[in-house]
């Protein structure tokens, strides 16, 4: 073989060295690009998931609690009946009838009082 050949045989792989080399360090470039992209993506989407757990376990405590409310005004609400019907049973006046003209009145005053406690004023006195 000739110098001039072996030459080039040289030449030609250094150069397909080079050229490996650089298709490889673009290769390795390329998925490090896409892989600090994913890594991104998944840190906001984990970032998204927690801040919904974090408000449906808000949700959920908020709710626990108006259900908890809730059966404890129903339990007093109960226990008054209870010891209102012990107070009158022995009254004779509580067992007559209430005029349908009183109970029109508290029908109104009631209803009064539940409209107005969405947007209550002070100028105005309660009936």
């Amino acid at each position: 073989m000739s110098a001039e050949i072996k030459a080039a045989i040289i030449v030609s792989l250094f150069l397909l060295i080079v050229g490996t080399s650089c298709f490889v360090g673009y290769q390795y470039q390329s998925n490090s690009n896409r892989a600090d992209a994913a890594e991104k993506a998944l840190t906001q989407t984990k970032t998204v998931t927690a801040n919904v757990m974090t408000t449906l376990s808000i949700f959920n405590t908020m709710s626990q609690a108006n259900a908890d409310a809730k059966q404890r005004i129903e339990k007093q609400t109960e226990d008054r009946v209870v010891i209102i019907e012990k107070a009158i049973a022995s009254d004779d006046c509580a067992k007559q009838p209430v005029p349908s003209a009183a109970v029109e009145q508290l029908r109104e005053h009631a209803n009064r009082i539940r409209s107005g406690s969405a947007g209550t004023t002070t100028s105005e006195p309660a009936d």
